[in-house]
């Protein structure tokens, strides 16, 4: 078995030429000694990663935070809207209770009977209206 004296030089020179060449170890550059101290080579990445970076996890929580603030003004909207509604409401149901009641003071059972369609024909319309 012969060995080919033309490969053995070829893996040699490859060999050679892999030889200066060091790896980059946290950064550093490959024409550096990787166990050599270097400010500027531990500052630089430090900075890099001060800089503002958006993730996914920053954008769901500026989501999140958003939401909330847009359910908050929501929330208020609606509380003060059915505390504006139920007002009137009352304010709608004082009016027919004392229109009821001057139905009352009429003297026969017709006039109060029809008094009463009245005051209650008023009043479905009145919160139909108050609908729209």
């Amino acid at each position: 078995m012969s060995r080919n004296p033309k490969s053995s030089s070829a893996s040699n020179r490859t060999a050679e030429a892999r030889a200066p060449q060091r790896r980059a170890i946290h950064g550093g550059s490959s024409t550096r000694v990787p166990m050599a101290f270097d400010v500027g080579a531990v500052a630089a990445p430090a900075a890099v990663s001060a800089s503002p970076r958006s993730t996914w996890r920053s954008t769901v929580v500026g989501f999140a935070i958003g939401f909330g603030v847009v359910l908050a003004f929501a929330m208020k909207w609606l509380m003060s809207y059915q505390i504006d509604t139920a007002q009137e409401r009352q304010e709608q149901h004082k009016a027919m209770r004392a229109a009821a009641v001057r139905c009352y003071e009429l003297t026969s059972n017709s006039a109060i009977n029809a008094c009463l369609k009245d005051v209650e024909a008023k009043s479905a319309q009145a919160s139909v209206q108050a609908a729209r």
